[in-house]
């Protein structure tokens, strides 16, 4: 294995660029991440239907905005598409500061939730321009963890602040907002500056024009494996990401299983675990069939959740065990998917609808994380919340099913590219990728992020769209 370091220096500087400016935007993404609802009911003095409508105003308005960046990513320059995303995000962000009733809040969500569903879409759409199949696979593996990392970061530095005994509550969690807004004009500024610098030294005109025919969202859903991928990662993420913050903490506390301390350091370990996953891990699983990784990951949240309910059913240490050992099983799932399958969607997709194909992976992470606290409240009153845990065992053994088809229907250059192979090349799509892509040498800035990232699911305290993946959404 090699050492993370090492790794490091594999990539591009355009890669490394991207990857620094994440960082810095993962860690204002932290410092509000599980402040939002705390903000606007008890510092604001909202009422409480104010902040459980601004969450969905804000998860609806990521939707539709996130699928609109995709298309202008596929006809304008990223030089060009990307500050803006970033400047949007930023004064949605920043608006938050200013959230003192409830139209302003509304306004608040109205621009943050466009602003911030093209963020990972944007990030992933840089990622996909690394120069081979291997970088491009680690650059989401590194990203996965640099987000994961500076946003746990975050929080604590956030929480720290909104403890403190200087000042009024509300003065401090508006410097905590503007600080969010101030990373992400700060990230745009850096993207905006920095990446055709470091194109043009590696030799890449960054102003080359790709193929900007006008096509649509069908075209994208029709292409090979795309549409049966995106309803794959759905469910993915509706069975870690949208459940752990919903399902799982409910199952455990309804039957008195685990207290608010046990589940706190569940997410704490989340963090770890995921973090240490991709650490590593990021380098081995590039040497492993991304179907295979896929089905992996569906069986070892099969077991996780299977634990999970083992635990639920026991009190004390015992079920503090299982539950943590589910919690383990979940992260490394969470670590080895979500990289492994956004670095196949874009190495599948077609160079002038990559925007859109990012897009949809942005939309299918955020539906599975908004499904999964419906699905839980619908669930969990049943038979204890057995109805719940059944439900998600066929959903993680759906998850192996589809892995073991594409096994037989990918081909080799797309299920396990090699090292050395030039991502997008044209060998690549006729021996099985479907995608006809160029060359990323001939595109301006090809290519594209929390989940952890992966956008979060809008949940009380937090703030949808934050990628943990996406997903930490993911994430986030």
């Amino acid at each position: 294995m090699a050492h993370p370091l090492a790794l490091l220096r594999e990539f591009s500087p355009r890669t490394r660029v991207v990857l620094s400016v994440n960082a810095v935007n993962s860690f204002g993404g932290g410092l509000v991440l599980p402040f939002l609802w705390i903000y606007l009911s008890d510092v604001r003095g909202l009422p409480a239907w104010v902040p459980a409508v601004t969450l969905a105003v804000q998860a609806a308005t990521a939707v539709v905005g996130g699928l609109l960046w995709g298309s202008l990513l596929d006809r304008f320059p990223p030089r060009t598409t990307v500050p803006v995303v970033m400047a949007v995000a930023g004064i949605g962000t920043a608006l938050y500061a200013q959230a003192t009733g409830v139209y302003t809040a509304l306004a608040a969500a109205l621009v943050y939730g466009f602003g911030i569903s093209g963020v990972g879409t944007v990030l992933r759409f840089l990622y996909a321009g690394a120069a081979s199949a291997r970088e491009r696979g680690l650059a989401y593996s590194a990203d996965y963890a640099v987000f994961n990392a500076m946003t746990g970061l975050g929080v604590l530095v956030g929480g720290l602040v909104a403890s403190l005994d200087a000042g009024s509550r509300a003065i401090r969690f508006t410097l905590l907002y503007l600080a969010d807004g101030a990373t992400f004009l700060l990230a745009g500024a850096a993207l905006f500056w920095l990446l055709p610098k470091v194109v043009q030294a590696g030799g890449k005109d960054d102003g080359s024009t790709a193929d900007k025919r006008r096509v649509g969202y069908r075209e994208v859903l029709t292409q090979r494996h795309i549409g049966v991928l995106l309803a794959a990662l759905a469910v993915c993420s509706l069975v870690s990401y949208g459940q752990f913050r919903s399902g799982l903490p409910g199952y455990l506390t309804q039957g008195g299983a685990l207290g608010p301390e046990g589940i706190s350091g569940a997410f704490a370990v989340n963090i770890l675990v995921a973090v240490g996953a991709q650490v590593l891990l990021a380098d081995r699983i590039q040497r492993i069939r991304r179907s295979t990784v896929l089905a992996v990951s569906g069986a070892v949240w099969t077991v996780a959740w299977a634990l999970v309910l083992a635990a639920g059913l026991r009190h004390g240490g015992g079920a503090l065990g299982l539950a943590m050992a589910g919690v383990v099983l979940l992260s490394v799932g969470e670590a080895l998917v979500f990289p492994v399958v956004t670095s196949l969607l874009n190495d599948l997709a077609a160079e002038h609808v990559r925007g859109r194909v990012n897009a949809l992976l942005s939309v299918a992470v955020s539906t599975g994380s908004v499904a999964g606290p419906a699905l839980a409240g619908a669930l969990l009153p049943w038979a204890d919340g057995l109805g719940l845990m059944a439900a998600l065992l066929a959903g993680c053994l759906a998850v192996v099913a589809v892995a073991v088809r594409l096994r037989t229907v990918l081909g080799p250059e797309a299920d396990l590219p090699k090292p050395e192979e030039e991502a997008g090349t044209e060998a690549g799509a006729e021996a099985g990728a479907g995608a006809g892509a160029e060359d990323p040498a001939d595109v301006p800035v090809a290519a594209a992020v929390p989940a952890p990232p992966v956008p979060s699911a809008p949940e009380p305290g937090g703030t949808a769209g934050r990628t943990a993946t996406e997903p930490a959404a993911a994430a986030v």
